[in-house]
């Protein structure tokens, strides 16, 4: 009777296992991560060079920005709503780096908010599809 007590357990065992493993979940199958993309950027009075970017959504972003000016600057990645979305700042001479995930498709303006900057150009754009 042991044997036998013994062998539905271990039916029961593996039959649990492979309900397990044959459950997906009923839903899609979740996507792997996008693969990112490193954008090098110089700053100077005033402008970011490059001053366009492009991207996919949940695609990570890598900006590595460097200040080749005289002064101080920021890169600020501004959300749809108009917000503050990503923010570094540079001294002169430096390199900061600023990640950035996007979680829908339009354009991002990114902008130094130093006073004065926005207004000189130190602008620039990324569209994400």
């Amino acid at each position: 009777m042991n044997m036998r007590k013994g062998s539905v357990v271990g039916f029961i065992s593996l039959l649990a296992m492979l309900l397990a493993a044959c459950s997906g979940g009923g839903g899609a199958s979740p996507q792997a991560p996008a693969s990112g993309a490193t954008f090098n950027v110089v700053a100077t009075e005033f402008a970011f060079n490059p001053n366009t970017f492009k991207a996919g959504v949940g695609q990570p972003i890598t900006f590595k920005i460097t200040n080749n000016g005289q002064v101080d600057h920021t890169f600020v990645i501004m959300g749809l709503d108009g917000k503050e979305a990503a923010k570094a700042s540079i001294k002169t001479g430096a390199t900061e780096t600023l990640q950035f995930t996007p979680t829908a498709a339009g354009d991002y303006p990114i902008i130094c908010n130093l006073a004065g900057h926005k207004a000189a150009g130190m602008t620039a754009m990324l569209s994400v599809k």
